[in-house]
């Protein structure tokens, strides 16, 4: 039979800050090269981590706020550990691809892997679920999920090298966090639960 989760609406908020807090921190010391600015390429690590640790702690605070309606679910340390590195991995990517191409072609170059991590980290999270269930897909929202990351990462991504520091990354940071909660929460609409009857 399938179940449906409910969430809890304080701890959905808080996935929300994570998101953006660490999207802005990484941000700060993203190192894409803007006007008469030249970051060095050492500050990929450090901003891809804060990023990939925000789009990791944005899911479970996210997985955290879901009530699965008295169905008792855990997570692999395994899968759970490869996601933060995933997210981590492909965010560097996108950051080290911005800072080759610092023209107009670099941000939608670029989103693609930034997508690529939040996708991946995502799902892999997913799949770290254990308990008496399984997940069904539904690919139309797997698709709409895909589209909300990777525009949302391109738009924060472009706003990121606007000249004006702060205003541009505090816009960037904000609608980073929304490519990242949008793309869990249409994720989580993807995904039926579904519990076998006998439990």
């Amino acid at each position: 039979m399938d179940w449906v989760a409910h969430y809890n609406p304080w701890l959905v908020a808080l996935s929300y800050v994570i998101a953006a807090l660490s999207s802005y921190v990484s941000l700060v010391l993203h190192p894409a090269r803007v006007a008469a600015e030249e970051a060095p390429p050492s500050r990929i690590i450090p901003s891809a981590a804060a990023l990939g640790l925000g789009i990791w702690g944005m899911h479970f605070t996210g997985m955290a706020a879901c009530h699965f309606d008295g169905v008792q679910v855990g997570y692999r340390w395994d899968l759970t550990a490869l996601s933060l590195v995933v997210a981590i991995a492909f965010t560097a990517i996108g950051f080290a691809t911005l800072w080759l191409l610092p023209g107009a072609e670099g941000p939608l170059i670029a989103g693609i892997p930034m997508a690529a991590g939040i996708l991946s980290m995502h799902f892999l999270g997913m799949m770290a679920i254990t308990g008496d269930l399984y997940f069904r897909y539904r690919s139309d929202l797997v698709l709409a999920a895909g589209a909300i990351a990777l525009f949302a990462s391109i738009a924060a991504l472009s706003l990121s090298m606007v000249p004006s520091k702060r205003v541009g990354k505090v816009c960037s940071a904000l609608v980073m966090a929304i490519a990242i909660c949008g793309m869990h929460y249409t994720g989580m609409a993807a995904a039926v639960m579904v519990v076998p009857v006998a439990r």
